[in-house]
């Protein structure tokens, strides 16, 4: 007898603590804007730290002061609509930019040879 009641006692035992790990689902449903401003949340948020990750960009927070993963993780802690803002300020700057001197040695290499054939 006492030992079925401590059967009993240990499957209770196991039974409710399995019940009580036992995550609790939700349903609901999702609108199509909501899944589309979450996709370009992620895609603004990918674009500014694509931009932290440029050399000049870092070369350029490093003379302020600011390390460039702790900008990153500001950027993580910024709002969807200041993420929003940032990666169109992005995308409003002006193209080009310096050259490196790498680039500068091929544009000269180029001219010399363009210079030899003609």
């Amino acid at each position: 007898m006492n030992f079925s009641i401590l059967k009993f006692s240990v499957l209770t035992f196991i039974a409710l603590s399995f019940a009580i790990q036992t995550p609790l689902a939700r349903a609901e449903m999702i609108s199509t804007e909501q899944v589309a401003a979450e996709q370009n949340a992620q895609t603004d948020r990918a674009k500014v730290k694509e931009f932290l990750d440029r050399a000049s960009v870092q070369a350029r927070l490093q003379a302020l002061g600011v390390h460039a993963t702790l900008a990153k993780d500001r950027v993580d802690a910024l709002t969807n609509q200041e993420v929003a803002m940032l990666a169109q300020k992005i995308d409003s700057l002006p193209a080009g930019g310096e050259l490196s001197k790498t680039d500068l040695i091929i544009i000269l290499l180029i001219a010399i040879l363009v210079a030899l054939v003609v």
